[in-house]
């Protein structure tokens, strides 16, 4: 009775709380970007791992959605409390716009970390909603000899801070880890975006072994960025000298079919294994018809990566 008892338990725990990265994201809106976050990493990530959502939509419909997306997925949804972003829930100035989206988000990343983040024996991997990735990738592997891969940011070369946008933190090797925050406003006396302040952990600890994410920015400046001719991106150059150049700059097949069709805004991370939607809120207030356009282009890339995965 014992034996069975102790086995009927064990088949309760859901397999997650033994992975080794614990993915991050923080959701405002786009609930479809959900199922794409999902689709990739379960396809593309090698690790084991399990992904959550921080559901932080700003009214009931839109929490509703985000939900039933992770329901119809499986995936573990927080809702992040609202008056988080009123208390104010991190250091605040007199007068600070209190919804302003960079306090939003460090306000969504901190609670993200205080709730989940910084107790898990692993991995943490914090990333934009609209941040996917195309590539085959272990990021236990990369990290085996390294503390932290982030995107780097900072408004002088002496204040450089975190980027919660893609973020591996280790936290198996982190010290004094929830000392790490990554709030917003000044950071010796900077002006610094969501994450400057982790800019004080990283000089409280100079010895942590960390790595500097690259990025590759929009289509525009794609075939210049490799050139010494300092030129306007030609739109009407042919398209076999365009894929020359991504070929020699190490695209793959299915991503220069992408870069051909033009779909507007957005960044290569990480070695090319990370594309960035870029804008996913809407905060340029684009069109239906041109996210409508732009989505499936993304959800092409990201369905062409998964299929040939292997090759």
């Amino acid at each position: 009775m014992m034996i069975k008892t102790l086995y009927f338990l064990l088949i309760l725990i859901p397999v997650q709380l033994s992975a080794n990265v614990l993915i991050i994201t923080h959701c405002y809106n786009r609930p479809e970007f959900i199922e794409m976050h999902h689709r990739s990493f379960s396809e593309l990530l090698l690790d084991d791992h399990e992904y959550v959502v921080f559901n932080d939509a700003p009214n009931e419909d839109m929490k509703n959605q985000i939900e039933q997306m992770c329901k119809k997925l499986g995936v573990r949804c927080f809702r992040i409390p609202q008056e988080i972003h009123t208390r104010p829930y991190l250091p605040r100035l007199p007068g600070d716009p209190l919804n302003r989206p960079n306090i939003r988000h460090a306000n969504n990343t901190q609670y993200s970390l205080d709730i989940l983040g910084f107790d898990h024996d692993g991995i943490v991997f914090l990333v934009d909603s609209d941040m996917f990735l195309i590539r085959p990738l272990s990021i236990e592997e990369y990290m085996k000899d390294l503390d932290i891969v982030a995107m780097e940011k900072g408004s002088s070369p002496t204040v450089r801070y975190l980027c919660a946008a893609l973020c591996f933190l280790d936290m198996r090797k982190l010290p004094d880890v929830r000392t790490l925050n990554f709030n917003c406003g000044f950071a010796d006396g900077q002006s610094v975006d969501s994450g400057g302040w982790t800019h004080y952990y990283l000089k409280s600890h100079p010895e942590l072994r960390k790595e500097w994410v690259n990025s590759l920015w929009s289509h525009t400046h794609l075939f210049l960025a490799n050139s010494d001719v300092h030129q306007p991106a030609d739109n009407t150059m042919p398209d076999h000298v365009k894929i020359a150049h991504y070929e020699n700059f190490g695209f793959r097949k299915n991503e220069i079919g992408f870069l051909i069709k033009k779909p507007d805004t957005f960044e290569f991370f990480f070695n090319l294994n990370f594309i960035h939607y870029h804008a996913g809120s809407n905060h340029d207030r684009k069109s239906a018809e041109y996210h409508a356009h732009k989505l499936s282009l993304f959800n092409e890339l990201i369905e062409s990566a998964v299929q040939n995965k292997n090759r």
